[in-house]
């Protein structure tokens, strides 16, 4: 077998590992569960919280003063192309609630920043 031969089989099978891996961490991703957290028992202060799942990851500070979310900010979010999913912050503050709907286009990347939200708040529950 010629080097360039085994070179473009290794390759492929490099491709379709890469490809199946990132199937298995689209799937978690959409199995993550977003706790229904009560916002107005989290004590004031700022918490962190992260969220990784491979392909997607975030970062959030989450400000909380009289029980109530107050700001949240993005530190870190790593994903794929651009759709917007840092539109779910508005829709948190606004509904003081996690359970809001994904950003459209962006649905992966909502969750992973929403499961990072939630983590942050059980830090100051």
């Amino acid at each position: 077998m010629s080097k360039q031969r085994a070179l473009m089989i290794t390759s492929f099978c490099l491709l379709i590992m890469i490809s199946l891996s990132g199937c298995a961490n689209l799937k978690a991703i959409k199995a993550l569960e977003i706790a229904n957290i009560d916002f107005s028992s989290v004590r004031d202060g700022l918490y962190e919280g992260y969220q990784d799942n491979w392909m997607v990851t975030a970062k959030v500070n989450v400000s909380a003063s009289g029980g109530r979310v107050k700001n949240i900010q993005i530190i870190e979010h790593n994903h794929g192309p651009n759709h917007g999913a840092d539109a779910i912050i508005a829709k948190v503050v606004d509904k003081q609630s996690l359970q809001v709907d994904a950003i459209s286009g962006a649905s992966y990347s909502s969750k992973v920043v929403l499961k990072a939200i939630e983590l942050a708040l059980r830090k100051g529950q």
